[in-house]
């Protein structure tokens, strides 16, 4: 085969002004050309509700229950387990027919499946993870360490203190929590086991969701500038407390950060 030199190569392409300016334009298109990020998948999943005519309701217990189980089989088993009362909410039927129709386990399935992968949905809007995580714990027993092991966590617009405890966190779920994938992007041939990448870290932390309270409102940082602190999670934690089941002296959190009560009361 004869050879080609770069001069001769670039004479057989062409970009004009209109091209070039065209290009251009798309820059931010093609900063995520071919690649999906939660941005994308949000609206993929967005699509699937609306598609399926799922009300908010609806839509919230499917994000609530992947927040609670990422896995579609555990989540089948266990939703089909429950009470007749609980199978007799509004939400009940729409939300198993969309997981039985709409959800897929893994990224691996969706080109063929055109399903939505049940591992993506917390990562959509992290948010709303960690407001399940508060709502799912008892007040006293909530962490930010616990929470930092989401890999949600690292997705939200934290300061260097805690994007620090974010990183540990996320190192630990994937060297310690996850034994299996079969996202092939996650896991390629020359890493056969899942493990903490750095490359896919760096991916959340250029995210930066916002807490969710349980009016499902954003909730900003105390600092716009630097993020949430770790004094912002710790009070965004205390306030989701609707039965008034937090008592200092015996929470995770006194032991995490020292919190101090004046004559019984949580100051």
């Amino acid at each position: 085969m004869a050879t080609i030199t770069v001069r001769e190569a670039l004479a057989t392409l062409r970009m004009d002004g209109e091209l070039r300016d065209y290009l251009i334009s798309k820059r931010e298109e093609w900063a995520v050309f071919g690649k999906m990020n939660s941005h994308l998948y949000r609206a993929m999943l967005m699509k699937q509700f609306r598609e399926a005519n799922l009300n908010g309701e609806q839509c919230f217990m499917v994000h609530f229950l992947f927040s609670v189980i990422k896995n579609k089989d555990r989540v089948l088993k266990a939703v089909e387990a429950m009470s007749a009362e609980d199978k007799a909410r509004s939400w009940f039927a729409p939300v198993m027919q969309f997981i039985n129709t709409r959800i897929t386990q893994y990224v691996s399935d969706v080109q063929k499946s055109k399903k939505f992968p049940a591992v993506n949905i917390p990562n959509c809007n992290p948010g709303i993870d960690i407001l399940v995580y508060a709502l799912i714990t008892h007040p006293n027993d909530r962490s930010i360490r616990n929470a930092a092991e989401r890999t949600t966590f690292s997705q939200l617009f934290l300061d260097a203190e805690l994007q620090a405890i974010a990183k540990e966190g996320y190192a630990h779920y994937w060297d310690n929590v996850v034994k299996s994938s079969k996202n092939p992007d996650s896991v390629p041939q020359k890493l056969p086991e899942p493990a903490f990448r750095e490359d896919y870290y760096a991916n959340s932390v250029n995210d930066d969701y916002r807490l969710v309270d349980v009016n499902l409102h954003e909730v900003e940082p105390s600092d716009r500038t630097r993020g949430y602190s770790v004094e912002d999670v710790v009070e965004y934690f205390r306030s989701i407390d609707p039965l008034n089941e937090f008592v200092v002296a015996d929470s995770v959190l006194s032991q995490e950060v020292g919190l101090e009560t004046e004559g019984g009361i949580v100051i």
